[in-house]
């Protein structure tokens, strides 16, 4: 069994994250609302701050959020507090782990923004492939790969470095490995791509499981 990721904070998670990431964020965090169904149950995997999470709750009538460091999930705990968001939950640790005990298809929708390519290699797989089990299709926004030569690319790549060593050494194995449909397709998912952002240097995929073939 694969053991748990540990959960850890980086310096800034919290609130330097929601101060200085945040506001930058939130544009892509709109574009990202508008695949929620009114009335939906959506799970938010890597939640952060609980930004996109807010910003889902309105359409959506239950929204958990899932989030490996402790700094962001308390952080977004006290804000849906802050900001009486009722009908967000946060919880924090491995989504593998947290989401073991849902039954599948709980949520009709499933996000993961950004959190791709932050996670290790052998951590990529399992995730997706229990959110699909327990979400009826996957909203992914990561990097385009390769990332474009333009003023986009350059400005990822260099918050890419900023944000640490092992940030970026998570992000090379990203690239290496080819990016969110590589990724999919090797755990054994359909990824299609919706469109691409942010000067062509995002990309938005749906990631649902393969159908399953009985013999004739």
């Amino acid at each position: 069994m694969r053991k748990a990721r540990e959960l850890r904070s980086r310096i800034y998670d919290g609130s330097l994250y929601a101060r200085f990431l945040d506001p930058m964020l939130t544009p892509l965090h709109r574009v990202v609302a508008g695949y929620v169904p009114p009335g939906s149950s959506v799970l938010d995997v890597g939640c952060g701050t609980g930004n996109l999470a807010i910003i889902m709750a309105d359409p959506a009538a239950e929204v958990v959020g899932v989030e490996l460091s402790p700094a962001m999930a308390n952080f977004a705990r006290q804000r849906m507090t802050r900001e009486q968001i009722h009908n967000v939950a946060i919880e924090a640790g491995d989504a593998t782990q947290v989401l073991a005990g849902r039954p599948a298809d709980t949520f009709d929708l499933a996000t993961m923004v950004l959190a791709l390519h932050e996670m290790p290699t052998d951590a990529r797989a399992p995730v997706l492939q229990e959110a699909t089990r327990v979400a009826k299709r996957v909203i992914v926004v990561d990097f385009r790969i390769p990332l474009p030569l333009n003023l986009a690319g350059l400005r990822n790549r260099i918050a890419e470095v900023a944000a640490g060593p092992e940030h970026f050494r998570a992000f090379r194995d990203f690239s290496r490995l080819g990016g969110t449909s590589e990724i999919a397709n090797a755990a054994g998912l359909r990824c299609k791509r919706l469109r691409v952002v942010d000067g062509a240097s995002l990309e938005i995929s749906e990631i649902r499981r393969r159908p399953v073939r009985h013999p004739e």
